[in-house]
């Protein structure tokens, strides 16, 4: 569908419900909103000087029965692919950025793994997640390698004051269930949170026209829990631990759709999964607060094994990162000093995918200067990394903003960026090459927003040129006739205009990208990257009705995309075809604190894929019960 008739669908909307509709809003609309992740200190959205945004609390409750993966697929700037339901491969294109080019964040603490089905991320489940906050473009001076795309990072639960209890429980299409808990509670100087979840869906069928076992329905289960204690013998300290656990199976088709996989599709492939994260932590302020010093020691493990018709293969990646971070307040704007060390692992296997046990460190420090003066405000940031494996790297980034009046402010910005190869491009047995060197990015972009009462718009202008990017090279010997090599490059180009507001009792929010994703090839020519689109939009905006019943909508929509190889000739191309999806949802507050929700989700049973030859999701509906008190 193309996005002239996405506009004409959103004035339909408007036109045939007599109802408004329930928005996903832009966020970082809110300018007092505090945002860690742009500078890696707290600041007021109206403040930073980056393409940033935050999903609260509330909006993560809005998506109802939804998963993070969801959540994000609807967020400006970023694109989101699955070969099938919940649970299976994943990617997240954030400016068009290949997925292992985003830096993915649980508390501060990276996850980013080996797994070539995508990042863990796919499942966190958003029960325990406080807020999300999204930073989009270069970040390698803030969070070292794998930023540049940008950095998504998820804020989870913690204790408060005083003793509460809250839950969830739904059942929803495809025999969807959902049920999750907590408990917290503090004074002075404890506070505690205990949390459960479960999540289990008999989901659809991954692959598209499937036969045999390939053509059942794929099923999902995650379970799991979470932890977490803080110490405060005074306002000015505070030592705290945190643990989350999840664990489960998602299944997947075998990929008898030819050319790939098991003709027959006679298996029933899945994959059993673990991921746990951890953290211990000190937060002091000295000086009367002119000095903070956060001190944390975390560890993230992905542990998966996938099992296959004739075998098993297994993948464990561990991360661990020691960050000690000095936040000094100048007379003139915040000082910002730190540095990490960050050591990731992979175990040896039985399949000779490694064939011992391989571990790469990095160690680096950084310093940044945040501050304004009048009309002028500005970021600089330069970080150095000394990495094990492919040697020294320096990034550098900065920003500047300035008010031209009271309603319109401008940014400027430019950064560097780099990707490390992973553990599996450096060591896997089939196609490793101990030879590569990080993948590299310059950024530029500018920025105009105006805000006036309730509103905020905004259009961004972007550019980032990358070298040095690892793929395939058949000229260099393998067992699988080549290996990973330095050969690539890529230009990722494009505009997001954003809208969040509201107009009386009615909340609007709106976004449209146009995004060039684009690499050369063998002859020289720029081609367009697999599974981006040009084109994408969203629509939101809902209204609550005499204080307790909220009802909206959304229209989703992406343009056309290729998928496979890119060709020239119109009849060897894999497109995938552009679409557009409306969502419907409904809340019904009993008391203050317990209310009623349900969704319908592509309300027109829109056919469309994401990636070629597997499914996605058709209309759908959920009804669930939340207690969350106030």
């Amino acid at each position: 569908m193309s996005i002239q008739k996405t506009a004409l669908a959103a004035l339909f909307l408007q036109a045939a419900f007599p109802f408004p509709v329930f928005a996903q809003g832009v966020s970082s609309g809110d300018l007092d909103t505090l945002i860690i992740t742009a500078t890696r200190q707290p600041m007021r959205a109206g403040e930073i000087l980056s393409d940033a945004t935050v999903i609260d609390r509330a909006e993560i409750e809005r998506n109802g029965q939804g998963t993070i993966v969801d959540l994000l697929s609807r967020q400006p700037g970023i694109q989101t692919t699955s070969s099938g339901g919940p649970g299976t491969a994943t990617s997240f294109y954030v400016r068009g950025a290949n997925s292992e080019q985003t830096k993915i964040l649980v508390d501060g603490v990276p996850i980013n793994s080996i797994d070539n089905s995508g990042s863990p991320l796919r499942f966190l489940p958003l029960s325990g997640v406080e807020r999300i906050e999204i930073l989009r473009g270069p970040a390698a001076t803030l969070y070292g390698a794998d930023a540049i795309g940008g950095v998504i990072q998820i804020i989870t639960k913690r204790g408060q004051p005083g003793l509460r209890a809250d839950g969830f429980i739904g059942y929803g299409s495809h025999n969807t269930r959902r049920v999750a808990a907590g408990i917290s509670g503090g004074n002075e100087y404890w506070r505690f949170r205990l949390e459960a979840n479960h999540y289990a869906t008999d989901g659809i069928s991954a692959q598209r026209h499937a036969s045999n076992k390939d053509a059942d329905d794929d099923a999902y289960r995650n379970t799991g829990g979470a932890a977490s204690l803080s110490f405060l013998p005074t306002r000015d300290h505070e030592f705290g631990f945190s643990y989350r656990a999840n664990s489960g199976v998602a299944h997947f088709d075998s990929g008898n759709t030819p050319p790939y996989g098991i003709p027959n599709g006679a298996y029933d492939t899945r994959e059993r999964f673990e991921a746990r994260q951890w953290q211990v932590f000190a937060r002091n302020h000295f000086f009367d607060g002119l000095w903070k010093s956060t001190l944390q020691y975390g560890e993230a493990v992905d542990d998966q094994m996938n099992h296959f018709e004739f075998y098993d293969s297994p993948l464990w990646t561990r991360v661990r990162l020691l960050s000690w971070q000095n936040d000094i307040r100048l007379p003139l704007g915040t000082l910002l000093l730190a540095a990490e060390r960050q050591r990731q692992n992979v175990r040896a296997d039985d399949t000779g995918a490694f064939d011992r046990a391989h571990s790469v460190h990095d160690n680096a420090c950084l310093v940044g200067w945040s501050a304004h003066y009048g009309n002028h405000s500005w970021q600089l940031n330069a970080r150095s990394d000394r990495h094990s494996r492919y040697g020294h790297e320096n990034t550098h980034g900065l920003a500047y903003g300035y008010q031209i009046t009271p309603e319109f402010r401008a940014r400027l910005g430019y950064g560097t960026a780099f990707k490390a190869p992973s553990l599996d491009q450096l060591y896997n047995a089939g196609y490793g090459n101990v030879d590569l060197g990080s993948e590299k990015s310059r950024n530029r972009e500018a920025a105009l927003i105006w805000e006036r009462g309730a509103h905020t718009a905004s259009v961004t202008w972007y550019l980032n040129r990358l070298r040095n990017m690892i793929g395939w090279d058949s000229s260099l010997p393998g067992p699988w006739g080549g290996r990973y090599a330095n050969i690539n490059r890529a230009r990722l180009s494009g505009a997001t205009l954003a809208y969040a507001g509201q107009l009386g009792v009615w909340r609007i929010g709106a976004s449209y990208d146009y995004l060039d994703a684009r690499t050369r090839d063998e002859d020289g020519y720029w081609v367009p990257l697999g599974r981006r689109a040009r084109h994408s939009a969203t629509f939101t905006v809902d209204r609550t009705w005499g204080g307790k019943f909220t009802t909206g909508a959304e229209v989703v929509a992406q343009g056309r995309r290729h998928d496979g190889t890119y060709a020239k000739a119109v009849a060897a191309k894999e497109e995938l075809g552009g679409y557009a999806i409306i969502n419907l949802a409904a809340r019904y507050a009993l008391t203050r604190d317990l209310a009623i929700e349900g969704r319908l989700n592509n309300l027109f049973d829109r056919k469309y894929e994401t990636a070629r030859y597997y499914n996605t999701e058709g209309f759908n509906a959920f009804i669930g019960l939340r207690y969350s008190p106030q």
